[in-house]
């Protein structure tokens, strides 16, 4: 008895994009997420084959490497602008309170 009756699987996993050094688990995951977003915006796999584009690559973007001292940093000027009850003299450029209104309210 086969693992994939309905080939889904076998047609996903042409269709992503192979990552190097990409282990079997950690493939089967994406397949499974890929098939996840698939049912939940009502596409299905069997309208994906080889001639379509596929999942086109997005442009990464360049994110700046944090020293562990920046990132301390960070947590204290947080830790301030909290303490100071969220003030906008602590937040000088508005990012904290950006933030804070996206984070659900406890």
């Amino acid at each position: 008895e086969s693992d994939d009756p309905t080939g889904d699987f076998a047609r996903i996993d042409q269709v992503l994009p192979k990552k190097k050094g990409q282990k079997p688990k950690d493939r089967a995951r994406e397949i499974e997420s890929a098939l996840d977003w698939m049912r939940s915006n009502g596409v299905s796999p069997a309208d994906v084959d080889d001639t379509t584009s596929g999942f086109d690559t997005v442009p990464s973007i360049q994110i700046s490497r944090r020293t562990p001292e920046g990132r301390k940093n960070d947590i204290d000027a947080i830790m301030n602008w909290m303490r100071s009850g969220k003030s906008d003299s602590e937040d000088p450029t508005g990012d904290f309170t950006k933030i804070d209104q996206m984070l659900p309210k406890k």
